[in-house]
């Protein structure tokens, strides 16, 4: 890229100097042209008043290379100084402006002398005739050749100051260039850290190289935890499905037994319907997350009742709480929603069963349902074991129990209940006691006015 640029740079510095070095000599030229034509015209008044006769003028022109010609008003030559013109001038360029305007002048090759010479004519209207001089253009030529070294040189040194000076400056330009590329390429595992520049533009670079490497880094760890996250639902979910699965198998195994009386046939039938009613849920919640995950509806969203909702839930779960006598308060305002009814009784309902699932003996729950605005409000609070503060944020993954000990659930509740949420575009709050309780809120911008 340098030899680039500096072949670029270096190109149109010749074609400014040359055009340049031509404009002077035209310059030059033009200025020597208009002081030799001066000097004609004052010569040929000079003429004009000066005795004809005399050899005075002839002797002076001739010395001083001059040629002198009398022309008639018709083009034909009186007397000429150089060689006896047959021919009639007429048509030349300086005779007719002379005739026209009084002087004129013309630089051409003269056939006569075989010389490019300068012409210059002045009409005598007192005489009625025109007086030419012509001075050969030699001098011209001398002082240009004269000049013309000096001009090459100087040429020539510009151009080797300006390649050395082009030089040095691409360097400066593009080391920085060559700094930041090396960085870039030499990147480890660390992001990547670019020099401040003076330069705007160089800033600039260096400032959208290193934010694009932050979002790079950024996908690449987001990328890492997906590949992650997949990786542990799919050993979760393959290990979930199988402790069901065998318990199924083992308990059709001892169906096959003889010796097996009615009530012992009876408990293997009941525990292998207990064992499919799991895996039907676990398979159910795993197509839940699966289908907010691709912001995917089963059904079109309608007017939902929250309260009612609410109310069907805690009757369900009724039995269940029973079991540990459990209290279950409510505060319900009636909300109405506009939602997937589906996903809503989905949502109240993993926050009531794990209020009652990871709750202590005759513990207590409490659910309020409000709405401010367009948000709904609905939040479970429950008396049971707690989860530590440092895990109250991975209980929203998959399969996730804080409750190490327990087999309880399937570890999908909170994080159907987050996706749900995220769905529609709210928010899941968890505050917890290890040993106190829990209590889970959730708001989400859904509330049908």
């Amino acid at each position: 890229m340098r030899k680039k640029i500096t072949a670029i740079f270096m190109g149109i510095l010749l074609m400014i100097l040359f055009i340049s070095f031509t404009g002077l000599y035209m310059v030059f030229h033009t200025l020597y042209i208009q002081e030799e034509v001066q000097t004609l015209e004052n010569m040929i008044d000079l003429v004009s008043i000066a005795p004809r006769e005399t050899d005075t003028f002839s002797k002076f022109l001739e010395e001083s290379d001059i040629r002198l010609s009398v022309i008639a008003e018709d083009g034909t030559v009186l007397s000429d100084t150089y060689a006896h013109e047959t021919e009639n001038h007429l048509q030349r360029k300086e005779v007719q402006l002379a005739l026209e305007k009084g002087s004129g002048s013309q630089t051409r090759y003269s056939a006569t002398t075989h010389m490019n010479f300068l012409y210059v004519a002045k009409y005598m209207p007192k005489d009625h005739c025109i007086i030419r001089l012509a001075m050969p253009l030699e001098g011209l030529n001398e002082s240009v050749s004269h000049t013309l070294p000096i001009f090459i040189f100087i040429f020539a040194f510009s151009c080797g100051l300006a390649y050395i000076c082009i030089r040095h400056f691409s360097r400066i330009l593009l080391e920085p260039i060559h700094q930041i590329s090396v960085k870039v390429r030499n990147r480890q595992d660390e992001p990547i850290q670019l020099d401040d520049y003076d330069c705007p533009e160089l800033q600039e670079i260096t400032s959208s190289i290193e934010e694009m490497d932050r979002k790079i880094n950024s996908q690449i760890h987001d990328l890492e935890n997906d590949k992650q996250m997949k990786q542990l639902f799919f050993s979760n979910a393959s290990h979930e499905l199988k402790t069901p699965l065998t318990s199924i198998q083992g308990y059709a195994e001892l169906l096959k037994q003889d010796e097996l009386t009615e009530a012992m046939r009876a408990d293997c039938i009941d525990r292998i319907l207990l064992e499919s009613r799991r895996m039907t849920r676990l398979i159910q919640d795993i197509l839940m997350i699966s289908r907010l995950e691709s912001n995917e509806h089963n059904g079109p969203a309608e007017i939902v009742e929250m309260q009612d909702v609410v109310q069907s839930i805690v009757k369900s779960l009724t039995p269940l709480a029973n079991e540990k006598q459990l209290t279950i308060t409510t505060m319900l305002k009636p909300v109405r929603v506009y939602a997937y009814k589906p996903y809503m009784e989905e949502l109240v309902s993993n926050l009531v069963h794990n209020a009652v699932l990871y709750n202590v003996p005759r513990g207590t729950i409490h659910i309020h349902l409000s709405a401010k605005e367009e948000n709904m409000h609905l939040t479970v609070v429950d008396t049971g074991i707690g989860i530590a503060e440092d895990e109250q944020e991975k209980v929203f993954q998959r399969f996730y129990r804080a409750d190490t000990n327990t087999k309880k659930g399937t570890g999908l509740g909170l994080s159907i209940v987050k996706h749900i949420a995220l769905f529609y575009d709210g928010e899941v709050r968890i505050r917890s006691v290890l040993g106190k309780g829990t209590t889970l809120s959730v708001t989400i911008p859904i509330v049908y006015n």
